[in-house]
């Protein structure tokens, strides 16, 4: 959904639309997602996103990870909380072997 065509043009979406440089259409904010997946030189672990002013528009690529994302606690949280509202579970596996999921 392209939330600042849609939206009430209010608030923070309504003014990043209004200024240029701040935001993008959706077909240019889909791309870091298909760099991603599609791509030969993405890397699995690696975060894709636009390369612009401070990584809201632009060309997609490599972008920072922010240092919360890298709390391993955070993170396991965040897994306990996805599993349990989305009754799906995936089991402990390996590097480099791919989980099996568990539907509760």
């Amino acid at each position: 959904r392209n939330l600042g065509r849609r939206g009430s043009g209010r608030g923070m979406t309504g003014l990043m639309m209004r200024v240029p440089g701040l935001a993008q259409e959706t077909p240019q904010g889909a791309l870091p997602t298909l760099y991603a997946a599609t791509s030969p030189l993405a890397r699995g672990g690696e975060y894709y996103g636009p390369q612009g002013f401070l990584e809201l528009t632009g060309r997609p690529g490599r972008a920072r990870l922010p240092r919360r994302v890298r709390d391993e606690q955070v993170a396991a949280r965040l897994w306990d909380v996805s599993e349990r509202l989305t009754g799906v579970s995936f089991a402990t596996t390996l590097p480099g072997t791919a989980p099996s999921a568990q539907l509760h």
